[in-house]
């Protein structure tokens, strides 16, 4: 019997006839960059998935220097969209007349980016700014063909955050004593998890901003995922999801959720950051989070699986509207915002992409929540060896239509195997 559409799949089918909608819309009309400036104030909308406050300031200061130096005077309006809408309702805004100037933009999303036409090219506003400061590596994903069209601001590997005070009560090894003895591993970290719950009642971790199920599957999985020595697909269209290595990591994972039950469930609210788990997966930005904590944390890098550590990094970049009447400003503004200065003043928090700041002691010291060491192991170190996230031309149509797989995990008696199949045939439709 065929099964009716439910729903919640009706409106996933809608926002892939959008999202295809969207990126053919912006293969026929291409750049409409203009040169000319509005007389008086300029008016800039930065759109970001960030709505902390201190972090919106220290980007606005950004604007104002900028417009300083220009000697002309900028009305900076910075658009916070929630980071699970981010990569559906930012290109609709791009396609109107009043789209943002300036975007961040999400690695997995970069290919289908630069391919719409909506970013527009850096290359001469970067002139100014020692461009030869950012690896090859750290530009890779944002230039094609030689042109530029995103600078990434942040390089900010996942690492682990743990309530220490939850451990003492547990009776369990934290991750710095489990580093001590080599023996910070996926393993271990299954083993306090279930020993906390057990010992204190409360969850012992918590998936990457409780997303883990939903806007961050991809985040949640990829460190277990790797360490074990799987993937989800390679730059050369070979799909991995479904391998035996891939399998036994996400099975490992889910055993954690419905066997252990020692991880915070789907549709639980429980927060690391209120003190209801004892790990969660962090990035330097969250730490200002921690502000506030009742109790003594931690940070330390994720844990090794049999293929050893494989850091995931999650890298962010700035793009200026092709679209907008004040482009060529906004180019240079973007190129502004990542210069050496601007960049050194962001690094305590997102990781810098400019060599000679995150080669730098005062990157080391540039948070004062994390020592040196933490920041060493954990962040500069990591960085160095770990890898972004998949991403791919057509990765918002993948990220949609694979959702509807990836949710038939989260039952207690899913065959994790036939699910990652499905999964393998949706990746099959658009990596080739």
């Amino acid at each position: 019997m065929k099964q009716k559409p439910t729903l919640g799949m009706k409106r996933v089918l809608v926002l892939l006839v959008v999202l295809a909608v969207t990126i053919s819309l912006s293969f026929a009309q291409g750049a409409k960059e203009s040169e000319k400036v509005e007389a008086g104030p300029v008016s800039m909308t930065i759109a970001t998935w960030t709505s902390n406050a201190d972090q919106i300031a220290l980007l606005g200061s950004f604007v104002q220097n900028f417009a300083k130096e220009k000697g002309i005077t900028i009305e900076a309006n910075f658009e916070s969209i929630p980071f699970a809408e981010y990569n559906t309702k930012l290109p609709l805004e791009l396609q109107g007349s009043d789209g943002p100037d300036v975007f961040w933009v999400l690695e997995t999303a970069a290919p289908a980016y630069i391919q719409s036409g909506l970013l527009a090219k850096l290359n001469e506003s970067m002139e100014a700014y020692d461009p030869a400061d950012f690896s090859s590596e750290a530009m890779a994903l944002w230039t094609k063909n030689g042109d530029v069209y995103a600078i990434p601001f942040s390089t900010s590997p996942f690492f682990m955050l743990y309530n220490a005070d939850l451990f003492a009560k547990a009776g369990a090894k934290n991750p710095d004593q489990l580093i001590a003895e080599g023996n910070w591993t996926w393993d271990a970290f299954r083993t306090v998890s279930k020993q906390i719950k057990d010992n204190t009642g409360v969850w012992g971790y918590q998936t990457v901003d409780g997303q883990g199920y939903d806007a961050r599957i991809l985040h949640n999985l990829s460190p277990i995922v790797r360490s074990f020595g799987g993937d989800f697909w390679t730059e050369d269209g070979k799909i991995l999801v479904n391998t035996p290595e891939t399998v036994k990591a996400v099975q490992f994972f889910h055993d954690m959720v419905y066997v252990d039950q020692s991880v915070v469930p789907p549709g639980n609210q429980s927060d690391f950051f209120a003190g209801n788990a004892a790990m969660t997966v962090g990035q330097i930005s969250r730490v200002s989070k921690l502000d506030a904590a009742s109790f003594a944390w931690g940070l330390a890098p994720m844990p090794a699986g049999a293929k050893g550590n494989a850091p995931v990094i999650g890298q962010a970049a700035i793009g200026a509207s092709a679209r907008s009447k004040n482009a060529k400003l906004a180019s240079e503004l973007v190129a502004y915002m990542t210069n050496k200065a601007s960049v050194t003043a962001m690094s305590g928090i997102w990781p810098p992409a400019r060599k000679s700041v995150l080669d730098s002691e005062a990157f080391l010291s540039s948070n004062a929540k994390v020592t040196p060491q933490q920041m060493k192991l954990a962040v500069a170190d990591s960085i160095k060896t770990g890898r972004v996230l998949p991403s791919h031309v057509k990765y918002p149509q993948i990220e949609v239509e694979s959702k509807m797989s990836f949710d038939k995990l989260w039952k207690s008696d899913a065959d994790v195997q036939s699910i990652m199949d499905e999964v393998a045939a949706v990746y099959a439709k658009y990596i080739k």
